[in-house]
C-alpha cells in the first residue's frame, strides 16, 4: 500500500503553520467575553482531560446522526464565537447557520467533497475562536503542559493498547462535522484530530501570554516541525498505521514547559499581562456628560477603566454592547444621574 500523497502531506503541514499565524493575530486583536468560570486551575485540566476520555466511548454508542448533530451544534457555537468580533453578533449566527446548513445539504446530497471543506472551514473557525478565548481568559503553559501530559498517556492507551480511537475515527470519518480535519480520504487518508489541531494552536498562545514572545514563536516552530515529522514518516512508509499526533507533540509541549521555567522565566499571571498601554488613566471625554445626562433612548452605560464600552435600554444590554464592542472584562453598568456603579452580575 502506497502512503499519503505528499503533496497534500505537504499542504497539511502548510496549513497548520497558516492556522497558528491566523490564532495569534486574531487572538492580539480581538477580546472574545469571558465566561464566568473564575481563573483556571490544574484540576480544571483533569476535567477536560476526563471529558475527553468519556467523549469517543460516548459517541460510539450513538447512531451517526446523532453523533453529527452533536458536533454540529458545538461547531455552530464556536463559529458564532468565532464571527461576532469580525462581522457582529446577529451576522455571525447568520453566516454561522448558514454554513452549518450548507454542510448537511451537502452531506445528504452526497456531495462529500463539499462536506469536507465545509467541515474543515467550521473546525479552523472553531479552533482559532476556543484556543483564543482560553489563552485569554487565563490558561497558563503549566495547565497546556499537563493537559498535554495527560492526553499523551491516554492516546498511547487508547490507540496501542485498545481500538477505541481507531474505532472511533472509523465511524465518524465521512460524517458531516467530523472532528477531524480532512484534505483527503480514504484507505491513505490525509487529517489531523481536532484534539492535536487544538493543542497545536493553544499552545504558541498561551506560551506567548505566559513566558513572552520568543517563547510562543518556538511553541509555533516546534509545533510544525513536528507536524512536518510525523507527515513525512507517513509519506515514506515508516508508519503505517493511525498515529495521534500529540502522542509525539504532547513530550515537546512538556519538554518546552519545563526549558522556560528551568531557565528562571516567570509564569505570567492574567492579571500581569495586561500592558501599560492598556491601561489609560485618561477619563473619556464625554464620559462625565453621559453619566449625568446619557442618551435619552439608552439610559445605562457601561464603564470600563474610564471609557464608555457599551450603552442600552437596560443593564444587561450595556454589558452586551461592551460584549460585542471588544470588551472582555466585566465593566461597571451607570445609571443617568447616578455615578454609583450597579452591582456586577453573580460570577
Amino acid at each position: 500500500m502506497t502512503g499519503p500523497s505528499p503533496i497534500l502531506s505537504a499542504a497539511l503541514v502548510a496549513l497548520v503553520a497558516v492556522m497558528i499565524t491566523a490564532a495569534a493575530a486574531y487572538c492580539a486583536r480581538f477580546r472574545l467575553p469571558r465566561p464566568p468560570v473564575g481563573t483556571y486551575t490544574y484540576p480544571d485540566m483533569v476535567v477536560i482531560f476526563v471529558v475527553v476520555v468519556l467523549a469517543p466511548l460516548t459517541y460510539l454508542n450513538l447512531p451517526g446522526p446523532v453523533v453529527a448533530g452533536v458536533f454540529g451544534l458545538v461547531l455552530l457555537f464556536a463559529a458564532q464565537l468565532a464571527l461576532a468580533p469580525l462581522v457582529g453578533g446577529r451576522p455571525a449566527w447568520a453566516v454561522s447557520v448558514a454554513l452549518c446548513l450548507a454542510t448537511g445539504a451537502a452531506a445528504l446530497t452526497g456531495a462529500a467533497l463539499a462536506v469536507t471543506v465545509l467541515t474543515d472551514v467550521l473546525l479552523a473557525a472553531g479552533v482559532i475562536a476556543v484556543t483564543s478565548l482560553w489563552a485569554q481568559s487565563g490558561m497558563r503553559a503549566g495547565h497546556v503542559a499537563l493537559l498535554s501530559a495527560l492526553l499523551t498517556g491516554y492516546d498511547l492507551i487508547a490507540t496501542v493498547s485498545t481500538t477505541i480511537m481507531t474505532r472511533f475515527f472509523t465511524e465518524v470519518r465521512g460524517l458531516p462535522f467530523a472532528p477531524l480535519f480532512t484534505l483527503s480520504d480514504g484507505p491513505t487518508p490525509v487529517a489531523m484530530g481536532l484534539g492535536d489541531l487544538m493543542m497545536l494552536v493553544l499552545f504558541p498562545l498561551v506560551a506567548h501570554r505566559s513566558f513572552g514572545r520568543a517563547a510562543g514563536v518556538v511553541a509555533a516552530l516546534a509545533g510544525v516541525t513536528v507536524t512536518a515529522i510525523v507527515s513525512a514518516l507517513f509519506v515514506w512508509g515508516v508508519l503505517t498505521e493511525g498515529l495521534p499526533l500529540l502522542t509525539v507533540l504532547g513530550p515537546v509541549v512538556v519538554a518546552q514547559y519545563l526549558l522556560w521555567r528551568a531557565t528562571g522565566r516567570h509564569e505570567r499571571r492574567t492579571s500581569e499581562r495586561e500592558t501599560p498601554a492598556t491601561a489609560d488613566p485618561t477619563p473619556d471625554a464625554t464620559l462625565t456628560a453621559a453619566l449625568t445626562a446619557p442618551p435619552r433612548d439608552d439610559p445605562w452605560v457601561a464603564v470600563h477603566k474610564g471609557r464608555i464600552v457599551g450603552t442600552g435600554p437596560t443593564p444587561g444590554l450595556a454589558r452586551r454592547s461592551a460584549r460585542e464592542n471588544g470588551c472582555a472584562a466585566l465593566p461597571a453598568v451607570h445609571a443617568g444621574g447616578d455615578l454609583t456603579p450597579a452591582k456586577p452580575a453573580s460570577t
